[in-house]
């Protein structure tokens, strides 16, 4: 494993390390730290070469899975709960709602909803048995893809005018779908949401480390 400091915002005082590869869901976290724009080190490993499957790096994450973020003393893996923490901790307020704010409820739905409902819906095959798919806890593709687009109509963002660390979370998920073509026939509201995240300076800087082959413009 490589170790790298990353862009102008890092140093030597940073506290965040970030596991990270190129080309696969890294990007979350590592958009979320561009928009938040606090220090931070990114340890890259190599997928190719099984860097994340070594015992130095299971001692990080027993999965053998990136991303994993460490700051300090403390450890925390899995795209959504390193987006809570990083969004409380350092964005709370801001890009995360405080615990009094109404928009708190919404902002943990989606952010939950993010990969036990929207990601296993869009990448896993519907069963044809209306009773099986019934007993999906994340329900079926359709009910998921409208529930999605009713809320992207009242936007630009989940939580209505404010962009919070949910976007990153949903959006990022929302934009690798579509680039993949995971979601054939997206409603309006999608393409319209997408073109909107990738707009945000820190989506761009995030994509170019983690798609850098990709023509500009092109990658997730």
């Amino acid at each position: 494993m490589a170790s790298e400091t990353a862009g102008e915002r890092a140093g030597p005082a940073a506290d965040i390390t970030l596991y990270f590869a190129r080309y696969s869901r890294s990007f979350t976290p590592l958009w979320l730290l561009e928009e938040l724009g606090v220090p931070y080190r990114l340890q890259r490993l190599s997928l190719k070469r099984g860097d994340q499957k070594t015992p130095r790096y299971r001692r990080v994450n027993p999965m053998g899975k990136v991303p994993a973020l460490v700051d300090r003393d403390t450890v925390v893996t899995e795209n959504p709960a390193i987006c809570l923490y990083l969004a409380d901790r350092y964005g709370y307020g801001v890009l995360a709602p405080e615990i009094a704010d109404a928009r708190r409820g919404p902002y943990l739905r989606w952010m939950v909803f993010s990969t036990a409902v929207f990601e296993p819906a869009i990448y896993l095959a519907e069963p044809p048995d209306p009773v099986a798919a019934a007993g999906r806890g994340w329900g079926d593709r359709a009910t998921v893809i409208d529930t999605l687009e009713a809320v992207l109509r009242d936007g630009p963002w989940l939580l209505g005018e404010q962009f919070t660390a949910v976007d990153v979370m949903l959006g990022s998920l929302m934009s690798i779908a579509l680039f993949n073509r995971r979601i054939p026939d997206p409603p309006a509201g999608f393409p319209a949401y997408d073109a909107r995240l990738r707009a945000r300076p820190a989506y761009q800087r995030a994509a170019a480390i983690t798609w850098p082959l990709a023509p500009r413009g092109a990658g997730p």
